[in-house]
């Protein structure tokens, strides 16, 4: 990946930066979060990197250990929950990926901190003459949905815990800025040719455009699966094995989405919104 990354961008040039909205570690122990750091930082040297936090940033280093803390993460990265940067006229948001609550009835639950649903709403307003870019590690209710229902092949944005459970809270403050152009998340482990991995709804007076950059290692319920010592976690290979990055070139009236094979080396599709 680092490879062909570096080949497009000696061809075409470098990007303003490159950013991942969590899931950068399998789980938080220290030694996850040094090894991501300096693979990571090292090899898209100079691109500056944004994090996000996801749910495996939480999960501790051991079954049945101690989670780990957001804590944690803020002080390996250097960054809060939610931050913003701007690049030019574009404004980037990365918001928080909470920990799990749990109903009576036992279903897990994912609720943005009313904290980050302020965040978000503020920092649009005041960037309010600014493209929104919003990154989130959770996606919103019925965006990505699955290949195949009926064998319940990838987790979706309609699974309890793969969507954001205050979804229409999160639509409504987006409703409001129409400059919010583009919601990028995670966390589904989507495959390749998932309905609406790039959908495009209207909100409000405006149109905003949800991509979610799928997992290159495996989806659903096809794994990872644990070896027989139950010491270390095999990642299946999906079919198509695809590992793909998003190249995201924003214009003054359209946003270029295009999807890369990095083990191919080739482009695979190409969106305009």
């Amino acid at each position: 990946m680092f490879h062909d990354l570096q080949s497009i961008w000696r061809e075409e040039g470098y990007p303003a930066f490159c950013v991942s909205p969590g899931d950068l570690i399998e789980n938080g122990a220290p030694a996850n979060y040094a090894l991501a750091k300096r693979e990571i930082l090292s090899n898209l040297d100079p691109v500056p990197f944004y994090p996000g936090i996801g749910n495996h940033e939480y999960f501790p280093t051991e079954q049945g250990g101690a989670w780990h803390t957001a804590e944690e993460y803020s002080a390996a990265w250097g960054r809060p929950l939610c931050y913003a940067w701007t690049v030019g006229d574009v404004a980037c948001i990365m918001l928080e990926q909470p920990q799990e609550q749990w109903t009576v009835d036992g279903m897990p639950l994912i609720l943005l901190s009313p904290e980050a649903l302020a965040f978000l709403d503020t920092t649009l307003i005041e960037h309010a003459n600014r493209t929104a870019i919003i990154f989130a590690h959770c996606p919103l209710y019925n965006t990505v949905l699955d290949r195949d229902p009926e064998r319940n092949l990838d987790d979706d944005s309609l699974a309890p815990n793969f969507f954001v459970s205050n979804s229409e809270e999160v639509r409504t403050i987006l409703a409001r800025h129409h400059k919010a152009a583009l919601y990028i998340t995670g966390h589904t482990h989507s495959g390749w040719g998932s309905p609406r991995l790039v959908f495009t709804e209207s909100l409000g007076a405006h149109a905003i455009t949800h991509l979610n950059v799928m997992s290159p290692w495996y989806t659903g319920f096809t794994g990872p699966k644990y070896n027989q010592e139950h010491q270390e976690l095999e990642f299946l290979r999906d079919t198509p094995d695809v590992q793909a990055t998003f190249s995201i070139q924003i214009y003054s009236h359209k946003i270029r989405i295009r999807a890369r094979d990095h083990q191919a080396q080739s482009w695979l599709a190409e969106w305009e919104v």
